[in-house]
């Protein structure tokens, strides 16, 4: 049994087939097998499309010239596993595919207004706000001065909200009782 030799590995021996555009039939092994044979294919190609009155991109001078890169991939399936080639200066297996872009970092989320209703109660006062994409642990709500509830998301939170609403009288701190459903915030404050 004759051991074979370590040579490159050949796509045109795993893919087969033929390609049939504008009657021009391109033999895909023939034409994977090398990158001198991938651009004498595309040249045909271009003068087939030429004759069919297709516009050109390039020059004819800026096509021969070499000014053009041949660039792609082929992923395969088969009895060898999955294999993937990639083609520029020539066809190899296994060439990773260039890394994407890191994603840029989010950018802080814009502090808005929310819309506030106040309600005076005889006992007691009620505020109401929309705050949609934000539960009540993201939530800061603080008494100031007795008359004054400031409301305020935390940082980190994906929505900014802050906002500073005066009451109509002054309020028990402690009474303060808050609620947050489906972005409305509801806020109870018994009077003095």
């Amino acid at each position: 049994m004759e051991k074979k030799e370590d040579k490159e590995f050949d796509l045109s021996d795993v893919v087969g087939g033929a390609l049939n555009i504008l009657g021009l039939k391109i033999d895909l092994g023939t034409l994977l097998s090398s990158p001198e044979k991938i651009k004498d294919g595309l040249e045909q190609l271009r003068e087939k499309l030429q004759q069919a009155g297709g516009k050109e991109a390039l020059s004819d001078e800026e096509w021969r010239s070499g000014g053009v890169s041949i660039s792609g991939s082929v992923r395969t399936r088969g009895i060898l596993g999955e294999r993937e080639y990639h083609m520029g200066t020539g066809m190899r297996p296994g060439r990773p595919p260039r890394p994407p872009k890191a994603p840029e970092p989010p950018e802080p989320p814009e502090v808005v207004e929310p819309a506030v209703d106040v309600f005076t109660e005889p006992h007691e006062i009620i505020v109401v706000a929309e705050v949609p994409g934000v539960d009540l642990s993201d939530l800061e709500l603080k008494i100031q001065n007795d008359t004054v509830l400031s409301l305020s998301t935390y940082p980190g939170v994906r929505r900014g909200y802050r906002k500073e609403i005066e009451l109509s009288a002054e309020v028990d701190a402690e009474t303060l009782r808050a609620t947050c459903r489906n972005g409305i915030l509801e806020v109870r404050l018994r009077k003095k």
